[in-house]
């Protein structure tokens, strides 16, 4: 057994030089100075081993890889924005809706206040448009 020891109190390396009474003992540092203590504090050292009265460190599981959460909002939106869109947009984009019929949507959504449709209901004014399949399809929206 080598008289090399691990100070427990601050894990630094140490060689026994020798005991100074029953609780005491005189020690060599890797930096050459010699102190004294406790022999209650030294635990023997293997250098093949490491630390002989070293406790079992707990094996740490990786965590887990995060799956990617699903999109609430789709990020390209296909949907047509009417408070945007121009009329040729809007007749090619729409099906059952000509040229015609575009622009007056465009006509209806100028003569609004701020030039902008507030609620879809306000398409009802439009006939011969089946505005609740196209919002039922999730072809259209306003903003």
């Amino acid at each position: 057994m080598s008289n090399l020891f691990q100070d427990s109190k601050t894990g630094k390396l140490v060689e026994l030089i020798n005991k100074h009474d029953k609780d005491y003992a005189m020690v060599r540092d890797a930096g050459g100075n010699i102190t004294f203590v406790t022999l209650d504090q030294l635990v023997p050292y293997d250098r093949e081993k490491g630390r002989l009265a070293k406790v079992d460190s707990p094996i740490i599981q990786p965590a887990p890889e995060e799956q990617l959460p699903e999109t609430v909002v789709p990020i390209e939106d296909t949907r047509l924005n009417l408070n945007n869109a121009p009329a040729e947009q809007i007749a090619k984009r729409l099906p059952g809706v000509g040229y015609s019929t575009a622009k007056r949507i465009v006509e209806l959504r100028m003569s609004l206040s701020g030039e902008r449709f507030s609620n879809l209901k306000q398409l009802e004014n439009i006939p011969r448009v089946n505005w609740q399949q196209l919002i039922d399809e999730d072809l259209i929206f306003i903003s």
